[in-house]
């Protein structure tokens, strides 16, 4: 009688499939059982782009199907490529040994049968599942780091295009012969991202703000109806906009989550062609972001708060009429001024309808005897007529090749130090390779030292390695925005005075920011009004 055989078919990835389906291992087996008289073929199962290293026995549907046929026993034998097709993990040395139970033989075309009858058959199943698991977290390694590799000569590496982008045949083709894209800007979303950074930067705005102001200015949403916080906050985060393309954003520990940018690997070089908004503009937005986080989650701290407040220059809101409101101080109390305005109503019998006027003022929150409220037009008149000198006074800085050739230097010191830490993280990848390959010399009694002691040195090197990797990143990061900021320091400088013609007429949220980056802080008493700001040219003709 000849025994009943089901074939199992596994690839990984999507990109391993030809035409979707699997044809190669389907050949090979057919070849397999043709040269066995005694089998027959009854039918094949398959699996298309699941992994049997990320997911275990119960996640995987079809070796539950495999596992319910065989309880039923409708089949005699499942034949399979090799032993890493079943699983890549030592737990799969327990399934085989489920079905040999249940009187399935499981045979692989390229290691024969996998028995289960002996001890000494479990411990080579067991061995072997062990070392599919190690080849699998090689072959891991090798495609992330060749994904890194990839994104910091500035090459795509997959997945959708973000948007503001479009996916285009780059001309270039893979290993495997498939055709290769790249990134191309779509000019009319790109508008949208840069009106996204603006209000962002420019008008101090949070994701659900910006969703809700894009919706009122009309723009399309991407895939709803209505902009969401979730879209606006992923673009606020991508660093490709700025023509630096990242990978290791995402992590997946259960879910995935979100790391932090020190961690991401970026584009060695600028890709000018991804450009959308400036590295400056990026960089700020990101520090606007972190900034608000990091005061939310430090709220109930009052002095760690204190600590943020002084670090970082953003207004942690920017609604209202009263742009000094965050760096407007009482001189006697010391304490924020805070919003005291109120709106005056009359009835106009000239032209018989009701009007409505605003009354601006900025207050002290202990009411300080020696004077507790300002008006908005006392005290803005005031600090906006020193604004226009300062920001003549900075026209007059000659500072451009002094801060060139400090910006130079510091390019050169990052250089030194990422050429020292990719030395030393070779080094570490070395000694890990030659580790791990001396560990099936401990198993067989071979070796100087126990699997045990060597897992242990493995996993030590390998905690370095990912501990160099975070140091390197943030070098690169480092590097990207040295030269980046290199670049535009000219440009950043003449901007400052474009400011001056155009913050009278900006929106109170845009003149609050402008202020936050230019003023630290201003002391109001009843006879005085000190504005500390955050540059300080030395001049006879400013009170700083």
């Amino acid at each position: 009688m000849n025994k009943r055989v089901r074939t199992l078919l596994r690839v990984s990835s999507k990109q391993q499939l030809h035409d979707d389906d699997i044809p190669i291992q389907r050949a090979e087996a057919a070849r397999y059982i043709a040269s066995r008289p005694d089998w027959t073929f009854d039918m094949e199962y398959i699996e298309k782009a699941v992994s049997a290293y990320k997911n275990s026995v119960e996640d995987r549907i079809i070796l539950q199907q495999i596992l319910s046929d065989a309880q039923k026993n409708e089949f005699d034998i499942l034949l399979t490529y090799m032993s890493d097709r079943i699983g890549r993990k030592e737990e799969y040395s327990v399934y085989v040994a489920a079905l040999n139970k249940l009187g399935i033989e499981v045979w692989t075309i390229k290691d024969g049968q996998l028995k289960t009858e002996e001890h000494i058959d479990k411990l080579l199943n067991f061995i072997r599942f062990w070392q599919n698991e190690g080849e699998s977290k090689k072959t891991s390694m090798r495609v992330r780091d060749a994904q890194k590799e990839l994104v910091r000569a500035g090459r795509f590496v997959g997945g959708s295009a973000p948007f503001g982008y479009r996916l285009v045949l780059s001309g270039e083709f893979s290993s495997h012969g498939r055709a290769l894209h790249k990134l191309e800007v779509v000019p009319k979303d790109a508008d949208v991202v840069k009106r996204i950074y603006s209000l962002a930067i420019h008008q101090g705005m949070g994701a659900g703000k910006i969703a809700k102001q894009l919706d009122k200015e009309g723009f399309p949403a991407i895939t709803t109806d209505t902009w969401r916080s979730g879209t606006i906050s992923g673009i606020l985060k991508n660093p490709v906009y700025m023509g630096y393309p990242a990978i290791g954003r995402r992590v997946k520990q259960g879910r995935f989550t979100r790391q932090d940018r020190e961690k991401w690997v970026y584009s060695r070089e600028q890709q000018k062609e991804l450009v959308v908004i400036s590295p400056e503009e990026w960089l700020t937005a990101q520090k606007i972001r972190e900034a608000r986080k990091l005061r939310l989650e430090t709220s109930k701290n009052h002095t760690q708060q204190l600590q943020v407040l002084q670090k970082d220059p953003f207004p942690f809101s920017t609604s209202g009429k009263l742009p000094l409101i965050g760096i407007a101080y009482c001189g006697y109390c010391k304490k924020k001024l805070k919003n005291a305005s109120y709106y005056n109503r009359w009835y106009s019998k000239k032209e018989g309808k009701e009007k409505v006027s605003f009354a601006g003022r900025y207050q002290c929150p202990d009411r300080c005897p020696d004077r507790s409220s300002y008006s908005q037009k006392y005290l803005e008149g005031i600090v906006f007529e020193v604004l226009d000198g300062y920001l003549e006074q900075l026209k007059t800085i000659d500072i451009y090749d002094k801060i060139n050739m400090i910006q130079c230097e510091r390019e050169k010191i990052i250089k030194t130090e990422l050429k020292d830490l990719e030395k030393e993280q070779e080094i570490l990848r070395k000694d890990i390779h030659t580790l791990t390959e001396h560990i099936p010399l401990a198993l067989r009694g071979a070796s100087a030292f126990s699997a045990e002691k060597l897992s242990e040195l493995i996993a030590d090197k390998e905690k370095k390695q990912e501990e160099l990797t975070i140091r390197i990143n943030k070098k690169q990061e480092k590097l990207a925005l040295t030269n980046a900021r290199k670049q535009k320091v000219l440009e950043s400088f003449h901007m400052v005075l474009d400011w001056k013609k155009e913050f009278h007429a900006a929106a109170p949220s845009t003149q609050q920011m402008l202020l936050a980056l230019l003023i630290e802080r201003i002391d109001v008493k009843k006879d005085s009004v000190r504005i500390r700001f955050r540059i300080r040219p030395k001049s006879p003709f400013i009170p700083w």
